[in-house]
């Protein structure tokens, strides 16, 4: 449910610069909740080292799967 809700929403409305330049902004899809009148909005903030650390992990990553064939 959630990669659907991921799916719906493009990267440039997820991932946001704000005003200070020093985080990033995640805003994740509005989540309905029963009971709630609207959707929960959840926004997380990311710093410079938080963002250097996620670049190194998909780059780790990336190494974890074996390369595409060789001709």
């Amino acid at each position: 449910m959630i990669n659907d809700m991921l799916a719906d929403m493009p990267a440039e409305r997820m991932w946001a610069l704000p005003d200070d330049r020093k985080t990033m902004r995640l805003r994740l899809p509005p989540l309905p909740i029963a009971g709630m009148p609207v959707p929960l909005s959840i926004h997380l903030y990311f710093d410079a080292a938080m963002l250097e650390i996620r670049q190194r992990l998909s780059v780790l990553r990336a190494w974890m799967f074996p390369g595409p064939p060789r001709n």
